[in-house]
């Protein structure tokens, strides 16, 4: 655990950190939706991993705004554990030949389509955001944030309807 200095912190507060959440449960709704739909066990295990990047994550901001330490594996934790569930989730797509025409029909339905496009462009603006900000940058994470939570209840509207 590295302590940093107040100025290093600042702007990492209890709102930032419950903020940090709300992503985080979005899309663990619209994944456990899929889960119950989709019997995989790799599956099953690249959303958990995926969940669990997030909470440790939003974690991390919470340590940062009550106890004013940084645990870097907390953040850093992300580039790893993130990719590693996606990729588990897309190989059991490919190896269970889930049905592409029932996917490909459930998000080319009002409202679905709509929220998908709106979810996949904020990936986009977040992929690039990731690029071009630090990640210890507290203004940096409130707009993160803010666009992550949009994309993750986008992506959710898209699964629920």
């Amino acid at each position: 655990m590295k302590e940093t200095n107040h100025q290093e912190l600042e702007g990492f507060t209890l709102t930032m950190a419950i903020l940090d959440l709300i992503p985080v449960l979005f899309f663990s709704i619209g994944a456990g939706i899929l889960a119950s739909r989709f019997n995989s066990l790799f599956f099953r295990i690249g959303i958990i991993l995926v969940i669990v990047a997030g909470s440790l994550k939003a974690l991390w901001k919470f340590v940062i705004a009550l106890v004013h330490k940084d645990v870097h594996f907390l953040s850093r934790q992300m580039r790893y554990l993130m990719p590693l569930g996606f990729l588990l989730a897309l190989i059991s797509l490919l190896i269970n030949q889930w049905s592409m025409e029932a996917v490909i029909h459930h998000i080319m339905t009002f409202p679905s389509f709509l929220f998908l496009i709106i979810g996949i462009l904020g990936i986009f603006v977040l992929a690039w955001h990731g690029k071009h900000y630090d990640v210890r940058d507290a203004k940096a994470n409130w707009r993160e944030q803010m666009i992550n939570g949009i994309v993750q209840l986008c992506i959710m509207l898209c699964i629920l309807f």
